[in-house]
């Protein structure tokens, strides 16, 4: 399964080690991470349940703040990948997405737009949510369509806020 790994600019020669070291210590005997085309980002392909692993980045986050996060700053599950085009984002949300949010679930949608500016963030949101007729809630969602455009590849996940692992630190 993949996870998008942010990381400290330039940082990336330490945050790979630093990943690695981590999802060894949760059971995967053989992490593959690889940059982007986008400074600071970051693909990782693990053997193990990626919303396990972001639990897990949880409560080591809270068990031992100091000795297991420095570089990989922020972890997102990816469900799945596609070609970053428009109408194939919007067939891989209407065919895999929008039916799993519930009638009585509020949702959202993050975008995150990198290597690609043939749109605006608001008119791939419009294109992207056309068809998602549930309660939608900005502040405070049930769940969230969660889009990373990386150049020519597209990420999408459908997450609760709880699945994504983000720490806030300063990089020497």
């Amino acid at each position: 399964m993949d996870i998008i790994i942010s990381y400290a600019w330039s940082h990336f020669y330490r945050a790979k080690p630093e990943v690695i070291r981590i999802l060894r210590l949760f059971g995967d005997p053989a992490p593959h991470i690889e940059k982007t085309n986008v400074m600071g980002i970051a693909i990782v392909r693990t053997s193990l349940d990626n919303r396990t692993v972001i639990k897990r980045c949880r409560k080591l986050w809270n068990e031992k703040p100091l000795e297991s996060f420095e570089f990989a700053t922020k972890w997102v599950p990816v469900d799945h990948w596609c070609t970053t085009d428009l109408d194939a984002m919007k067939r891989l949300i209407d065919d895999e997405f929008r039916d799993r949010i519930g009638d009585n679930q509020t949702w959202g949608m993050k975008v995150n737009k990198r290597r690609w500016q043939q749109y605006h963030t608001s008119e791939i949101i419009e294109h992207l949510a056309a068809d998602i007729d549930r309660k939608v809630d900005l502040d405070n969602p049930d769940c969230i369509i969660w889009v990373d455009i990386i150049g020519p590849e597209t990420a999408i996940s459908l997450l609760t806020p709880d699945e994504i692992f983000s720490i806030t630190r300063p990089v020497p």
